[in-house]
């Protein structure tokens, strides 16, 4: 007689945009390859926790971000997580993981979405750990985790590096949009069209969730300015959030930026998904949206300051791989930015950081769908 396949639950941090992306993406392959009987449950960290266990989490949401703003409490944040080893008991650990751990118990395998839910797990030796990021900080290296999926190899060295055994890696490529592969290709021929031409632009500007006024500031400006020298600029802005009031105080014309208002993360993949076929580069920081500039060919204008320990290794790959340029690099005067950008144009640098962008693959969801689908077999 055939032994059940082993279920697999799901538990997310539900802290940014990032973390949770890769594990709902990996949720999304699972059903579309037809294996979604393998799916036990998904769950999240403030849903099962309770009392002061539910205290902490509200505490190190809260904590990111601020963080994610930039400035002195990001600085001791940093400090304080640094000294937290997720591959170590700690009382913080502990208290964390007090209501997950009940949640989870010993039997089948829990994919998580945040190194620290590793930790907080305890001693659990089937925890898989999703990391969709291209860069990794020392932040992200745990080593208890009986898997770990990465984008590419030079991302799995990283982990290597940092004392994780090769074994422990599944390497599935870049993790893109689900909504978005489907056109992928075809947006891409047309966007390499409209680069060699002389039409107006479609510009996207994205902001990070925190949304620091460093940025928000740079993104506004850059909007305004390349709206009103005839580009198409489109501005996804969290609703009631500081990007969407400073765009909105700024229009009163049709030669103004489009605000495309979004609440939650379903309702911004709609919208973007909606709008992607007619966007030729996005303006933004170095967040989870590298991916697109790597393996969708979307020319990428980096917007600073760097906050947290992503952005800085982000752009570090994005501009060495030549799919991005510092918007600062570019023009620290808004008022220069359409003529920076008309000659990225005319020498055929957004060509080029378009064609150096389609290499890597598309489907990393689905091939780590498939290395899950492999443990699970091999776990009956």
């Amino acid at each position: 007689m055939t032994r059940p396949a082993a279920p697999v639950s799901f538990l997310c941090a539900e802290i940014g945009r990032g973390h949770p992306f890769y594990l709902d993406g990996l949720i999304y392959a699972l059903r579309e390859a037809g294996r979604a009987e393998l799916i036990a449950r998904r769950s999240d960290v403030f849903t099962l926790s309770r009392g002061r266990a539910h205290a902490a989490w509200q505490a190190v949401r809260a904590l990111y971000h601020v963080a994610a703003r930039g400035g002195l409490v990001a600085a001791t944040y940093r400090r304080m997580r640094d000294r937290v080893r997720y591959d170590e008991p700690s009382r913080l650990l502990d208290l964390l993981g007090r209501d997950l751990r009940r949640w989870a118990g010993r039997e089948g395998i829990v994919v998580v979405d945040h190194p620290l839910l590793v930790g907080a797990l305890g001693d659990r030796e089937d925890v898989w750990y999703m990391h969709g990021e291209l860069v990794a900080p020392p932040e992200a290296i745990v080593h208890s985790a009986a898997g770990i999926f990465v984008p590419d190899q030079r991302t799995a060295q990283i982990f290597v590096g940092g004392g994780v055994a090769p074994e422990r890696l599944a390497v599935t490529g870049p993790c893109v949009d689900p909504l978005l592969v489907p056109m992928a290709e075809a947006a891409r021929r047309r966007r390499r069209k409209r680069l060699r031409s002389t039409a107006p632009l479609t510009v996207a500007v994205f902001s990070s969730g925190a949304e620091p006024s460093a940025h928000v500031q740079a993104l506004s400006a850059a909007a305004a300015v390349l709206a009103r020298t005839g580009h198409r600029v489109v501005v996804f802005a969290r609703r009631g959030g500081r990007l969407e009031r400073r765009v909105s105080a700024g229009a009163a014309t049709s030669l103004d930026p489009v605000v495309i208002p979004f609440s939650g993360r379903d309702e911004l993949d709609r919208q973007t998904a909606a709008h992607f076929e007619a966007l030729d580069l996005v303006i933004g920081p170095p967040h989870e949206r590298s991916s697109w500039a790597f393996a969708l060919g979307l020319p990428l204008l980096i917007v600073g300051p760097d906050v947290g320990t992503f952005a800085p290794l982000n752009r570090e790959r994005l501009t060495t791989a030549g799919v991005a340029v510092a918007l600062e690099a570019m023009a620290e005067d808004p008022a220069r930015l359409p003529t920076a950008l008309l000659q990225l144009r005319r020498s055929g640098r957004l060509g080029q950081m378009l064609e150096r962008g389609t290499g890597p693959r598309t489907d990393g969801f689905r091939r780590a769908a498939a290395a899950l689908v492999e443990v699970v077999g091999a776990s009956k």
